[in-house]
């Protein structure tokens, strides 16, 4: 059993990458544990400009230098990261595929006021549905390569993104939708490139979701991870931020709430911990705040979501329209193309094929 204090880790976290209106004194040095921990979360470099603008004193010189490194680190990743979204951009652009930035490339292009302040670890675009598959094959007959092999095709068709590709050594994953066909989050007939936004970022243009359908996509995203037990800080930091953008904050949630008002009690419930980062929310010791910290340092601990996965991957296909195709997910669920046998289970070369497939049934 975990001996680390992830409830004080959390709150004290917060406390450092609150959005600050005054100046905040740290009563005593950043551990290292705690600087740890706020990288884990995507929030070393956050800490540092926190410090930076003086709105924490006291934070330690060796976190302090290392959440240095951590900003200049993510700066000059970034770089490499726009340079890829260009030239991927410009291969759709040209077969006539439009893109939309989604999550941390446009985020750490706009929300965020320096783009060395939000880590990313991928690329992820949004192309029209239904083009999802051309994008791909675009893509593929570049210098890119394929990094996964999908569970079959009808799993690629319905999931929200196709099969992530490496272009100049980072992960780019094109999105076909918001989220899978059986995703409770899944929106009908929608044309997200009638809701955008065209940014500029060092001379390159990039379309990106307008405020309400980012803040619906990372307020449902942050919902999903939950579902399957995991949380990172840095996604109540995305959502407090955009939140914090808005000039009527209480208009700016009621149209989010719309998109999926069936929805509303789990988003809220991510609201709620994403409030906590916004100016002059006390961290007090009452019982709702004093749950929601429990909450959260329960899920951001690093546990085995397997068995989660599992079951909300199932309810999903069960959700998937056509009755003819949720019998072939089904099926390629438990018995996948043998590409996908063989690329997932390499360490098991010598091994029968009709023994692996036993094995993947039972999950040993």
């Amino acid at each position: 059993m975990s001996c680390i204090d992830y409830k004080r880790l959390v709150k004290s976290a917060i406390e450092l990458s609150r959005i600050q209106d005054v100046a905040l004194d740290v009563k005593e040095p950043v551990s290292d544990e705690l600087m740890r921990f706020c990288n884990d979360n995507g929030l070393g470099a956050w800490c540092f400009a926190q410090c930076q603008q003086k709105a924490l004193s006291g934070v330690g010189e060796a976190a302090l230098s290392n959440w240095k490194s951590v900003y200049f680190l993510n700066t000059i990743n970034y770089q490499r990261y726009l340079a890829v979204f260009n030239k991927i951009s410009k291969y759709l652009s040209e077969a006539g595929i439009p893109v939309i930035a989604l999550k941390g490339i446009a985020l750490a292009s706009h929300l965020y006021k320096d783009d060395g302040l939000r880590p990313m670890g991928d690329i992820d675009i949004l192309v029209p549905e239904g083009m999802g598959m051309k994008a791909l094959e675009v893509i593929l007959q570049t210098e890119a390569e394929p990094l996964f092999v999908p569970r079959s095709p009808y799993h690629e068709q319905s999931d929200a993104h196709v099969r992530g590709v490496k272009v100049d050594g980072i992960m780019v994953e094109i999105h076909q939708r918001l989220f899978s066909l059986g995703s409770d989050y899944y929106t009908r007939n929608v044309d997200f490139f009638t809701h955008t936004v065209e940014i500029e970022k060092q001379g390159i243009k990039l379309k990106q979701l307008d405020a309400i359908w980012m803040g619906y996509h990372l307020i449902a995203h942050a919902v999903k991870g939950i579902e399957m037990g995991g949380l990172r800080l840095g996604w109540l930091l995305d959502i407090a931020l955009l939140i914090h953008s808005q000039q009527e904050e209480h208009s700016f949630l009621k149209d989010i709430f719309a998109i999926k008002p069936e929805k509303k009690k789990e988003m809220q419930s991510v609201i709620d911990m994403a409030l906590l980062l916004l100016p002059n929310q006390v961290m007090s010791q009452g019982h709702n705040v004093d749950c929601m910290i429990d909450r959260i340092a329960q899920l951001v601990q690093n546990d085995d979501h397997s068995k989660s996965y599992r079951w909300i991957n199932l309810r999903q296909l069960l959700k998937v329209p056509g009755f003819s195709t949720k019998v072939k997910l089904l099926w390629y669920e438990f018995f996948p193309q043998k590409a996908y046998m063989r690329f997932r289970y390499q360490g098991n070369k010598n091994e029968p094929l009709w023994r692996i497939y036993i094995k993947r049934i039972i999950r040993r």
